[in-house]
């Protein structure tokens, strides 16, 4: 009886395990899961967002509405969510407001053991807040990315593929409002031109009004199929270049009437200006002055010109050149440079600032030939002099020995321009003295000769140790110089005349 009550029921049984089999197998046979089951990843931590408009919320995800569903009111608001938040967020506001156009801003608990962030993302009446949990590192780290980004002193702004710009920082917007542009509508900047891995490039930006201009460095950077844009103000470098070049073009105006040929050279020996004087001079050309030909180069061309003295061989060329260049360095270069056609330059080295160097090159030849005519005409005095047989010197308003004759020298035994040092007045007075028996001549000589007052001839007789007795005759001479000629009266010696 027993066994007839319990047969259907283990017949029930063992049908419905025998369609559990058929069934689990023809599930493994029509997908590709492996047979063994595995354990379910865990779930990354729920992120709670809110979305307020003007105080009120507006919508909210799962887990926000949890987290309402927790909280006992009425009315779940900006208010309430601050009575939560400001345990763990002491710096949550107790108001919805931005301070600016857009405010992003990152909050973290004030409990070191909890890194669960809050993003609060405010702008016009709208406010989105997003509570991340411990556990959501990357999503913190990316809304301290995106509030870096955002934050930034300098417009970064993102375009895509199509040249849509679909992401503006704050400055980028705060730039096209100070222009007059509408940022979210209008280009501030076109970018066509610049390529992502390409130097930075210069953009000027001026307000519809024309009244402000701006320069940018704007620099393109690849961000998947997108281009992102990093721009930052050059307006002061802009400015300096300005300054610099109108420096320039006042310092070729000031030397372009310079008769000296002026070459400056920068710290890497490239010619950076010149005046038309070095072409005028050299004879290069313009063209070659212009391509910024570095220091050898000029003086290779100098050489191929015949302005500067050829050298036995080029290598001695190149030799003299580096020798020339250390002493510009110092400051003491400094030749003359005497060439075949009669011409005559002096050519000097100096130091620049900021490691610059400045070659000077100056046409000398009316000097040079004006002091060798004077030479001339001095030797051909000293010639007419010496044939005189007075014994003639010439002495100037300052006591300077200009000429004298061969009589002189033979008469005093001595040579003023063999002398080392200056050979003046009072040099060839004690040497006089010393040669002549004692006479108040000398005093009277001294202070007639140096004065500008009493230029009237006169004439005394002295005499020598020797015996000889001396006549001198004073004559004031144009230009406050005067004519000292001593002739000889006879040759008795006054010594053994006097004994007789």
């Amino acid at each position: 009886m027993l066994l007839s009550s319990l047969l259907p029921i283990s017949v029930f049984l063992l049908t419905c395990l025998t369609t559990l089999f058929v069934v689990r197998k023809s599930a493994q046979a029509n997908s590709n899961t492996p047979t063994s089951i595995e354990k379910p990843q865990a779930s990354s931590p729920a992120v709670a967002r809110f979305l307020f408009r003007a105080g009120v919320l507006v919508d909210a995800n799962t887990e926000a509405l949890r987290l309402c569903s927790e909280i006992p009111t009425s009315r779940f608001d900006w208010e309430a969510l601050h009575k939560v938040l400001s345990t763990k967020f002491p710096d949550f506001p107790s108001t919805q407001g931005a301070a600016q156009d857009r405010d992003l801003t990152v909050l973290k608990s004030c409990n070191p053991n909890d890194a669960s962030t809050i993003t609060l993302d405010q702008w016009n009446d709208v406010a989105r807040v997003t509570i991340a949990p411990d556990g959501a590192p990357d999503s913190a780290r990316r809304t301290a990315i995106l509030q870096a980004m955002f934050q930034a002193p300098n417009p970064i702004w993102k375009v895509t593929s199509k040249g849509t710009v679909t992401w503006r920082n704050s400055a980028y917007k705060s730039l096209g409002a100070t222009l007059g542009f509408c940022a979210d509508t209008q280009h501030l900047f076109d970018t066509s031109s610049i390529k992502p891995g390409e130097p930075p490039q210069k953009f000027k930006l001026s307000s519809l009004d024309g009244t402000r201009t701006h320069w940018f460095n704007v620099t393109a950077v690849r961000a998947g199929k997108d281009t992102m844009y990093y721009a930052t103000e050059a307006d002061a470098e802009v400015s300096a270049q300005d300054a610099r070049r109108s420096f320039v073009q006042t310092f070729s105006k000031t030397f372009a009437q310079l008769s000296t040929g002026l070459a400056i050279f920068d710290q890497n020996r490239k010619l950076i200006l010149f005046n038309p004087a070095l072409t005028e001079l050299t004879g290069l050309s313009a063209d070659f002055l212009s391509n910024q030909c570095d220091l050898f180069s000029f003086f290779d061309q100098l050489r191929e010109h015949h302005v500067a003295p050829l050298r036995n061989t080029h290598a001695a060329w190149h030799v003299q050149n580096e020798e020339m260049l250390q002493q510009a360095k110092n400051g003491t270069y400094n030749e003359t440079w005497s060439l075949p056609t009669g011409v005559t330059y002096k050519v000097s080295g100096r130091p620049h600032p900021d490691g610059a160097l400045v070659i000077l090159i100056e046409d000398i030849t009316a000097a040079i030939s004006v002091t060798r005519r004077f030479r001339s005409e001095l030797e051909q005095m000293h010639g007419v002099l010496d044939v005189v047989d007075q014994s003639l010197i010439v002495v100037s308003p300052t006591g300077q020995i200009r000429l004298h004759n061969k009589a002189y020298r033979d008469l005093w035994k001595s040579d003023p321009d063999n002398c080392f040092a200056d050979y003046t007045f009072n040099d060839a007075l004690k040497h006089w003295e010393a040669d002549c028996l004692p006479s108040p001549v000398w005093d009277k000589l001294k202070g007639r000769v140096l004065s500008t007052s009493d230029r009237s001839s006169w004439s005394e007789t002295v005499a020598k140790k020797s015996g000889e007795e001396i006549t001198l005759e004073v004559s004031p001479v144009a230009g406050g110089v005067t004519l000292l000629r001593f002739c000889e009266s006879h040759t008795a010696e006054i010594a053994l005349t006097a004994t007789q």
